[in-house]
């Protein structure tokens, strides 16, 4: 199974996301973009494992739960980083990165002292749009206004990664926790 632990987001979130995707999509000549119900912000991809990794990262869910209040972010700011001449398209947090890196850094602690996994990159919170962008007006992305809302933070998910027979790629929750109030 190809797991990683997210932070999922309301109907509203991804609403505003979609907005952002068809604002790209007209100022760009190709690209992948990323499903609707599939819009999360990644805090640690984990790879294969198998289902009895899968009752022990639920576990570590449930100790993070208990030491992690929720917290609010607000995001907006749109991004992209070239790879072989196409973009990455991002939108970036804006407030209280700090404390979803400090989550991150629980989660980190916890799974790095039962699992020996590769080491992740430096954590960068962001919201991943669409992929193999090329863009031929990049100047109709000046019309993006960040999300007014500031979105709550108070569940993690334990997520499945999925590729169905035409290569659609689905995100499904396995586990999720609510963060202690």
């Amino acid at each position: 199974m190809r797991l990683f632990i997210a932070i999922n987001f309301e109907k509203e979130v991804k609403d505003y996301l979609c907005e952002v995707q068809s604002i790209i999509k007209t100022s760009s000549l190709i690209g992948r973009y990323t499903l609707y119900d599939n819009f999360h912000l990644t805090l640690r991809f984990l790879g294969e494992l198998n289902q009895s990794d899968v009752e022990l990262l639920c576990e570590l869910l449930d100790d993070l739960s208990q030491t992690t209040l929720p917290f609010k972010i607000k995001i907006g700011d749109i991004h992209s980083f070239n790879r072989k001449d196409k973009h990455i398209v991002y939108v970036d947090v804006l407030k209280n990165k700090n404390k979803l890196i400090d989550l991150v850094n629980k989660l980190n602690c916890l799974i790095d002292a039962k699992f020996l996994f590769k080491k992740n990159n430096q954590f960068k919170p962001h919201i991943t749009i669409a992929r193999e962008v090329v863009f031929n007006d990049v100047s109709s992305l000046l019309k993006i206004i960040p999300y007014n809302n500031d979105i709550l933070v108070n569940e993690v998910s334990l997520m499945l990664s999925t590729r169905d027979k035409n290569h659609i790629l689905t995100y499904t929750p396995l586990y999720t926790v609510n963060l202690k109030d």
